[in-house]
């Protein structure tokens, strides 16, 4: 990943922007909804401003998302214990 003049992380490839985009709604509680890709240094970028992306309205990644966020939730349970 290269540094971009937005600040903004970038990513090579749209495969490298989708799993950012997936692992971003593992994470976090306001996850970016989207990627693009840059005019600045032509590689892709996340958003929280648009449309949806189609890849996480399929079921096989809205499954995904839910499975690794129990798994995150309970390995935090029990790291607290």
């Amino acid at each position: 990943m290269e540094d971009c003049s937005s600040k903004k992380k970038s990513y090579y490839t749209a495969d490298e922007a989708e799993e950012a985009l997936i692992r971003s709604h593992i994470r976090f509680h306001k996850p970016a909804v989207s990627y693009y890709l840059c005019e600045i240094c032509a590689q892709f970028h996340l958003t929280s401003r648009g449309e949806t992306h189609p890849l996480l309205l399929k079921p096989e990644v809205i499954a995904r998302i839910k499975k690794e966020q129990q798994f995150q939730d309970w390995s935090a349970r029990l790291k607290n214990k």
